[in-house]
Parts: C-alpha cells; sequence; structure tokens
C-alpha cells in the first residue's frame, strides 16, 4: 500500500509539472556554421540605435509590422559625412531618401516631377504655386573676362567664376536664384 501510494504522489506531481509554464530561448547565427539560410523573414526589423536614445534597447523597434525605420539626419546632404557605398539615409530637412553612391549622397526615388528655376531674386528661393521648394541651388548670374576681348559667360547657380585666360580675376554679377522645386 505504501507503495501505491508514493507511485500516485509521483504521478500526480510530474502530471503538475509538465503543466508549468516555461519559455525556450533558441539561439542561431547567421551565417549558419552547419548550413545556409536561402531565406530569412521577419515582420519587424529595426537597425541600429532607431529612437536615438544612445544604445539598442527595446525601443529600437519599427512602429508596424513590415515597416522598415531609419533614424532621420538633418541639415544638408551635401554636407554630410562620407557613407559606405550602397547606404541608405532618410534627410529630415529635404524629406528625402538619399543613397551614397562611394563618393556623394544622392536624392533617391520619389517618382514625382522636379523643375529648376531661376527667376526668384538674390538671395531668396520661391517656387510657382502647386510646387514645394527641394533645394536652394545659389545665386546665378555672369563672369566677364578683363583681357580686352569683351568676352563673357552665364554662371551657374553655386558657381564661382574664377580666373579669365590671362590670369586676372574674373569680373562676375548676380542675376537670381536657382532654385529646385517639386511636385
Amino acid at each position: 500500500m505504501r507503495r501505491a501510494g508514493l507511485t500516485i504522489i509521483a504521478v500526480l506531481w510530474l502530471s503538475a509539472w509538465s503543466f508549468a509554464e516555461e519559455s525556450i530561448t533558441i539561439t542561431t547565427y547567421y551565417p549558419s556554421p552547419y548550413g545556409s539560410y536561402n531565406e530569412l523573414g521577419t515582420n519587424k526589423l529595426a537597425v541600429g540605435d532607431t529612437d536615438g536614445s544612445g544604445s539598442i534597447d527595446a525601443g529600437d523597434q519599427p512602429n508596424f509590422d513590415g515597416n522598415l525605420r531609419l533614424k532621420p539626419k538633418s541639415g544638408n546632404p551635401s554636407a554630410w559625412s562620407a557613407g559606405k557605398a550602397g547606404e541608405f539615409s532618410y534627410s529630415s530637412s529635404q524629406d528625402s531618401l538619399y543613397h551614397y553612391n562611394g563618393s556623394t549622397w544622392v536624392a533617391s526615388g520619389g517618382g514625382g516631377t522636379c523643375v529648376v528655376t531661376y527667376n526668384s531674386p538674390v538671395g531668396s528661393c520661391s517656387c510657382p504655386s502647386g510646387w514645394t521648394l527641394k533645394l536652394n541651388l545659389g545665386t546665378w548670374g555672369w563672369c566677364m573676362t578683363s583681357c580686352g576681348d569683351g568676352g563673357y559667360f552665364l554662371r551657374p547657380p553655386g558657381a564661382t567664376c574664377g580666373y579669365d585666360h590671362c590670369g586676372n580675376p574674373l569680373a562676375n554679377g548676380n542675376q537670381g536664384q536657382g532654385c529646385l522645386c517639386c511636385k
């Protein structure tokens, strides 16, 4: 009888233990040391410190399933430090996605229509109604040689005149502002 009592207690203890809640963590490595991954899928992906907290933690998650979030960069992309070829970044000041092509940051995608206008007065950029200013390209104007040949040429936005073929600095004048406007 004593043996039957111990058996019943052991069975009850084992059955209670089997219903206990436990968690299991599985760790895997990429690339797999003993095989390969042909496909890797996820519903959420965060890359780096996306919430700007200074550390990688639980706050660095995308907002919704299937989203990829990049930490926005501010300032003019032409002043950003060099990236690595193929790197993407979102410009909060230009409201555009940029990629680094190995030598410079280049605006990517958008699918909209953009034009460069030259009709804004020096020092200010404005776009026609219905268009949004994306970038102030700089002042445009003219450059003139002082070698006595009376030659002059148009200077594109943001450029300088430099020197003429006699080695003299070119005279210059400002005409207006070059503005990149997009729909």
